[in-house]
């Protein structure tokens, strides 16, 4: 069996213990990058992710992102340096007769010039920098995506059973985070690593004793954020882990709203998610002040560095050691060099965790597997023969290795014969099938397809030779042409119009309003199950299949769909060979060969009546459905015009009662939460403080360089006091910053806190009609819920402070440099408005990003799709035309990104080149007041430092400014949600509580579904069931038979008409109080991610005592199998109830409803699912269960409901025949037609 992906990662760790921390990083650093350029998978399939072209790419931007580094150091030794010296010497006493000022303030102009020039060239580099690095990462990672589904559709089923969940998580987090690797944020790092390199080299060649304390400093500051970043990696693993709980919470809870809203499981779901949504936010909240204490740090060590580095050059100066013009150098290159490598820190961490998602994802893709599904390994015969013998094969499914399926298993499927496989429900009837169509290798024995062992042969080759038509038929999220096609993925439209055709499901196709264009919609919601399998058997035809699978193909239909199905199968039978496998016996009686298994083993073989003379087992499953004498199963002469008149939802006429582009409101306080306003004052009072930051500074700054101006005697008190002024502004905005960060984020997280737990309340309590409008499926909720909330998170707390201080610093700055010089201040304005102007632009255009966004989501709900359901593919063996359609969404997506990335790369080089303009502008002009004696000329330093420091805050600030329009867009739809309002509120304590005894009446009930309001599904429906009777409805798909039940638990409000419940209006009973009175069993039983006990207990809020649970566990006759399990009651079922049968899984669901012990039993095919021994027993308990209660069954059976108290007939919504058995018999109308040969 395969190792999970847990256990390789876990071997490959092996490699790195004993090796110091750094030099684990490194390592998996080393394996991850070397596994770009050369992977064993990407050899395998002829695939390098980084080709020459990207490589030549990548380099580029790399080699920008290091000009980019290079020029601000440059520009401070080059230009700045310069012009300091000439300024000092200016403004020093004594000084004016030994220097020719008009001389020296004639290379302003030149100097000026020359910022316009490196300005040019920040620009060029910036914007190739963007341009190349977001292309090459989009490029890498489409090919990662691709190759990533591409090796989980080709794994075998049995790996990904127990990696599912880990895949789905990997598809929409981890390639996601990997994309940091080669965007933007990594040639940031680059480029901030650069100027780090090239300003510490330019101090070190100033001064190298300054230069090494500031070295030090720095040493020591890197040390301290190491270790906050460690701990908040920590701390924001834990905070991940919470999150994925939060959506593995709400992902179960939109995918069975049905059953969460029958069973009253709402106040259960919302008080789950409340409390891991609590530990979420607890965790997030130390995150956030640990990054708030390293971001605080940097103003501190920042302010450090300057006071030593001027207080000591002030010395060395002092003794005739130092140029004072090469402060500028210390300072503004060296030190903002370091504050750069602190930022870089940050940026370097988030590149190691986005190392970890890569490292996980190579990890699988490197792992060797003995399973292939690849087109050219394998033998290919040259025909072939459907001879296929199972010799002492023993199984065990990967998740529950201590249980065998099937115990030294033998028996023959002869070519051209139909073979029928029956058994109990458990027995290994399916897992024959999933052997034969190799989703999984067998661990005991061997199987033989034309003498041949089937793991010598092409496992491509071997899937197209068979069709399978399973019980529940996957279809896709795409049109009914693409459907069938993916049984052949070459088939031309003619081929599957034939297939069609020979389904019987050509003619309802070409009824739909799109024909074969229409869609199927999720798992095919949009098409009744009669539909499904029929497009199923088409799917299975059109490849033209030497042998066919029947896989309880008709068992879950009703009497209708059954008899067309039946026919389609009878059709598609012919020539080829078949094996069946069924629990019901009149499915199987023109077998040739019947083949009886029981606990994996074959216990008897024969023809029907050989096996009916042997009186045994088989004999004995023939006898509880009576099949000779009651079960009367019709077979229907198929009338096309009565039978393919079926309605669907085709996507092109949906109309949404609500668009999705609902007008943006912000989100108001409530003022009577006192905790909010208190925290919201003070997140704004420290970010106000923050934003006096660099005013302050810039004043001490340009205090700094006018002390050289003064006698050396003075200078040395002077510089004293100038230190002590920048370390207490350190000291300042080190508290204002951590208290800053930690209050916006508290703010944020309260104010976000309450509109999710607000969306997922309103979701728990919509009715179920609300999922039907566009934009509400529960799909795109769990979307919004999910990932709504980080892009909201990424414009909020800390991050809008930042915003929110480059603003106030911005008005500042002005401010400031209005006082020193109004002339260089107006001329430096329109470049400052030119980078706001054009980074407005473009944030109102998103068109192309929203697509492009809308493309990638889409993209991603594909890939899941393709994981959740990858034995379907495997068995269609499609899994190359499934790849080749989402690389061409990818591919899609990246070319509606381009003009995107087009106004990022503007905007990230016009953040780089403002700074430049500004100081060329600042000479130019400067020079006329200085030369006319109106400014001095270290004043111009304080407006240079201030348009400095503010261009720093710039880049991020616009790029956050740029990501608030899909935030935006993103609170909305959350808000969207939170403030919907529904017709009913399924957690409301209005309406009357009265005793329910039972009497059920429908009167003049009209009903549409909202999807397809024109469609009347019940007309004028009269209907009358007495208190403590059996009532059973039958008729064909779509008749109305499930929406009588859906109407009675008020999941959908009739359109005209009344449901009266003991005389009492159904819409006047409180909600949650009429679904108590109720039990009921679905046709698809559900089962969540809980023990066994939880799943009976599910929606009971009082204590059970533990009797009563074994008691309801008996009455569904599943109590014995409970026991049997290691932990009994305390079992978990897994996801879906994966780790049980579908009989063992409807069995708890009979429990759930029977401890209930409602007033109303509600059956909706209960007993379809399971096999002929389970079914008599669970009958018997159901009738027992139903004494005393109104009981609705809704059957195809005609054996399961010959006991009813009235049988009723449902033909086009209407009551077309009602009474009991004999009477309908008696009046030999459409039910004795049932019955008739």
């Amino acid at each position: 069996m395969e190792r999970s992906t847990g256990a390789v990662v876990e071997q490959e760790r092996t490699k790195f213990r004993g090796l110091p921390t750094q030099y684990v990083v490194q390592c998996r650093w080393t394996y991850t990058m070397s596994y770009y350029f050369q992977s064993k998978y990407a050899e395998e399939n002829n695939l390098r992710y980084l080709d020459r072209k990207d490589t030549t790419i990548l380099i580029l931007s790399i080699l920008a992102a290091v000009g980019n580094g290079f020029l601000a150091p440059y520009n401070v030794a080059a230009l700045l340096t310069p012009l300091l010296t000439i300024f000092i010497k200016v403004e020093t006493p004594g000084n004016l007769q030994n220097i020719n000022v008009t001389e020296e303030i004639s290379k302003f102009t030149d100097y000026g010039y020359d910022y316009y020039m490196i300005g040019l060239m920040n620009f060029s580099f910036g914007f190739v920098q963007i341009i190349a690095s977001e292309t090459v990462s989009r490029n890498i990672m489409a090919k990662i995506k691709a190759a990533y589904l591409s090796k989980i559709l080709s794994m075998e089923l049995g790996w990904c059973d127990k990696s599912q969940e880990q895949f789905v998580n990997t598809m929409s987090h981890d390639l996601q985070k990997m994309m940091v690797l080669f965007d933007s944020k990594m040639t940031s790092a680059v480029d901030m690593f650069s100027f780090f390199f090239f300003g510490c080299v330019a101090g070190f060649v100033v001064s190298w004793k300054v230069a090494i304390l500031t070295f030090g400093l720095m040493l020591i500051a890197i040390t301290v954020i190491y270790f906050i970043m460690q701990a908040s990696k920590k701390v924001g693993n834990l905070r991940q882990q919470y999150n994925g709980k939060c959506t593995k919470i709400i992902s179960e809870v939109l995918g069975n709203v049905q059953t969460v809203n029958a069973y009253g499981g709402e106040y259960k779901e919302i008080k789950r998610y409340k409390s891991i949504f609590k530990m979420s936010n607890k965790y997030g909240l130390k995150h956030a002040i640990l990054i708030s204490i390293g971001k605080a740090f940097n103003y501190l060590q920042l302010c450090t560095c300057y006071m030593v580095a001027y207080y000591f050059s002030v010395r060395l100066y002092l003794v005739d050691d130092f140029d004072p013009g090469y402060i500028a150098i210390i300072l503004s290159a060296q030190i903002n060099a370091i504050y750069h490598c602190t930022y870089m820190l940050s940026t370097v961490f988030e590149l190691f965790m986005a190392t970890d998602s890569a490292y996980r994802v190579m990890m699988f893709l490197d792992r060797d597997t003995s399973y292939s599904d690849s087109t050219d390994q394998g033998i290919i015969p040259k025909t072939f023969e459907p001879n296929i013998s199972f010799k002492n094969v023993q199984f065990s499914y990967p998740t529950t290795l201590h249980t065998k399926v099937l115990c030294d298993l033998t028996l023959d499927i002869e070519p051209g014969k139909v073979t029928a496989i029956v058994g109990t429900s458990g027995a290994g009837k399916s897992t024959i099938v999933s052997l034969i169509s190799r989703l999984y290798d067998v661990t005991g024995g061997q199987i033989l397809v034309g003498g041949v062992d089937m793991r010598k042969l092409n496992i491509c080759w071997l899937r197209n030779q068979i069709g399978v038509v399973g019980q529940e038929p996957m279809l896709f999220d795409t049109s009914i042409e693409e459907n069938i096609r993916y049984g052949k993925t070459t088939a031309t439209l003619e081929e599957i119009i034939e297939a069609a055709k020979i389904s019987y499901a050509h003619d309802f196709i070409e009824k739909l309003p799109s024909g074969y264009g229409c869609i199927a919609g999720e798992k095919g919601t949009k098409l009744s199950g009669g539909q499904k399998q029929r497009i199923a058997i088409a799917r299975a035809m059109v490849r033209k299949p030497k042998m066919l699978i029947l896989d309880e193909a008709t068992s879950a239909l009703d009497l209708y769909s059954e008899g067309i199905v039946q026919k389609a199968l009878d059709n598609a039978m012919q020539g080829r060979t078949t094996l069946i496998i069924a629990h019901r016996m009149s499915t199987v009686r023109k077998a040739d060969v019947i083949y009886a298994i029981n606990e994996g083993r074959v216990v008897e073989k024969g023809s029907h009546t050989e096996l009916m003379d042997l009186k045994g087992f088989y004999y004995s499953l023939v006898k509880v459905q009576k099949l000779d004498e009651k079960d009367k199963v019709a077979t229907i002469n198929v009338n096309k015009d009565e039978f393919f008149d079926e309605d669907i939802v085709d996507d092109n006429n949906l109309e949404a009662s609500e668009s999705i582009k609902m007008k943006y409101k912000n989100l108001r306080l409530n003022k009577k939460n006192f905790k909010t306003i208190i925290v919201w004052f003070l997140a704004v009072l420290f970010t106000v403080i923050m934003s006096a930051f660099l005013p302050v500074f810039f004043y001490i700054y340009t205090m700094f360089f006018q002390s050289y101006t003064y006698m050396k005697d003075e200078l040395s008190r002077i510089a004293l006091i100038n230190a002590g002024y920048i370390f207490g502004l350190g000291t300042i905005a080190f508290l204002s910053a951590v208290l800053s960060g930690t209050m916006s984020t508290m703010a944020t997280q309260l104010w976000l806190k309450k509109l999710q737990v607000k969306a997922f309340y309103k979701i728990v309590s919509m009715d179920i009609s609300w999922f039907d409008r566009s934009g509400c499926s529960p799909n795109e909720c769990l979307e919004v819920l999910t990932n709504s909330p980080p892009l909201i998170e990424s414009v909020t707390g800390d991050k809008a402070s930042q915003v929110i201080i480059f603003m106030i610093s911005l008005l500042f700055s002005i401010g400031y440099s209005f006082f020193i010089s109004t002339s260089i201040t107006l001329a430096n304005l329109p470049i400052i408005l030119f980078v706001i102007i054009i980074n407005c632009f473009r944030m109102k255009s998103r068109v192309t990003d929203t697509r492009s966004a809308s493309i990638a989501t889409r993209s991603t709900k594909v890939a899941i799709e393709y994981v959740q359901n990858v034995d379907t593919i495997q068995t269609l063996n499609c899994q190359k035309h499934v790849i080749n359609q989402y690389q061409d969404m990818l591919a899609l997506s990246k070319s509606e990104a381009f003009v995107s990335i087009i106004w990022y790369a503007v905007v990230y080089g016009l953040s780089k080149s403002l700074i430049r303009l500004a100081m060329g502008t600042t000479f130019i002009v400067g020079a006329d007041d200085i030369a006319f004696g109106n400014l001095r000329g270290t004043s111009l330093i304080g407006i240079i430092s201030a348009l400095s420091f503010t261009s720093m805050l710039a880049g991020p600030a616009l790029i956050l400014m740029s990501q608030y329009p899909a935030a935006r867009q993103a609170l909305s739809r959350l808000h969207r949600i939170a403030n919907t309002k529904t017709s009913v509120n399924m957690l409301s304590d209005k309406g009357i509580i009265p005793e329910i005894i039972g009497n059920i009446v429908f009167h003049d009930v009209m009903f549409s579904y909202p999807t397809r309001d024109k469609v009347l599904v019940l007309k004028k429906l009269n209907l009358k069931i007495e208190a403590g009777k059996t009532v059973a409805i039958v008729g064909d798909s779509g008749c109305g038979k499930s929406t009588i039940i859906s109407l009675l638990e008020r999941f959908y409000l009739p359109n005209e008409g009344k449901i009266f419940i003991d005389g009492n209006d159904i819409n006047n009973i409180n909600v949650r109080y009429l679904r108590s009175q109720m039990g009921l069993v679905s046709q698809e039983p559900v089962l969540f991610d809980m023990t066994i006990k939880e799943n009976i207990l599910y929606g009971l809020e009082e204590e059970v005592p533990m009797e009563k649970i074994i008691e309801a566990a008996k009455i569904a006759n599943i109590h014995n199998f409970i026991m049997k399990l290691p932990q009994a009651y305390d079992t978990s079922v897994g996801e879906r109830g994966s780790k049980l049968s579908m009989g063992q899984t409807q069995r708890i669901t009979i429990a759930r409803a029977v401890l209930r012990r409602p007033k109303i039993l509600l059956l909706d095919e209960p007993t379809s699912a399971l096999d002929t021994e389970n079914e008599k027993a669970v009958q018997e308990a159901l009738e027992n269960a139903s004494v005393g209660k109104t009981t609705i069954v809704i059957a195809h059976r005609l054996s399961t409901i010959r006991k009813a108290d009235k049988i009723i007939i449902l033909k086009s919504g209407e009551v077309a025949e009602e009474g009991s058995h004999e009477e309908l018999m008696e009046k030999r109308g459409h039910y004795f037609n049932l019955f008739s040969r």
